[in-house]
């Protein structure tokens, strides 16, 4: 194994299992941050990021704190906070947080910062099993399980790839589904409330509402024309 003297101002970066043996000088301070891998796959997810199934892992272990921009005031504030009297546990999971994404960001690791295009997988088959599951009551933290992403990722996939929130796509879907079936001829339809019940709509003022303002008529009115 390989042997190297820190300076001060280094960083030693030590990921999982990394074979590292540590022999501390008489006169050595150090501060030793202890970040769990959730936080950094986490992290990953909140900004979109695809990591490796077999775990995040950084290229290189020995940096520069001057390397890392605000990094050091970063980790000074980190210990007035813990120093604290008053200290905050919530402020201190989201000061873990920004450590994760300040890494992921600023070194080398096995994560891929490909965007998302068009033909997004993730917002294929989320779009595919609300296709599917129209009839059943939806809820985000579904979808947002089935993606392996959080609820702010989810709500940002949405917004970039159709402008809307979750809920609002999947209302829009029903009534499109619905608008179909009206609009069909062939299509056995015994009553708007029975269909409208059907796809959850449980509030019959509030889904005729909805109906007219995104197809410009009463669902009676579709029904009517081509019945």
């Amino acid at each position: 194994m390989a042997q190297h003297y820190f300076t001060p101002g280094e960083l030693l970066l030590i990921n999982p299992d990394d074979p590292v043996d540590l022999t501390y000088s008489d006169d050595c301070e150090k501060l030793i941050v202890k970040l769990p891998a959730s936080f950094l796959e986490k992290a990953c997810s909140e900004n979109q990021w695809q990591a490796p199934a077999e775990g995040i892992r950084f290229g290189s272990n020995r940096h520069a704190l001057s390397e890392l921009d605000g990094f050091g005031s970063l980790l000074g504030l980190i210990c007035q906070e813990a120093g604290s009297e008053q200290s905050i546990p919530q402020i201190q999971e989201q000061y873990s947080r920004i450590i994760a994404s300040k890494l992921l960001c600023s070194l080398a690791s096995n994560i891929r910062r490909d965007p998302f295009g068009d033909s997004c997988p993730s917002f294929g088959r989320i779009a595919d099993y609300i296709d599917e599951h129209l009839k059943r009551d939806i809820s985000v933290e579904q979808l947002a399980e089935l993606a392996n992403m959080s609820l702010r990722s989810l709500y940002l996939l949405f917004e970039r790839k159709v402008g809307t929130t979750p809920k609002s796509y999947i209302r829009q879907r029903k009534l499109e589904q619905i608008h179909g079936r009206l609009s069909d001829p062939s299509a056995k339809v015994r009553n708007i409330t029975e269909i409208a019940m059907d796809y959850g709509f449980m509030h019959l003022g509030r889904f005729s509402e909805s109906y007219k303002s995104t197809f410009g008529e009463l669902p009676s009115d579709t029904l009517r024309r081509h019945h």
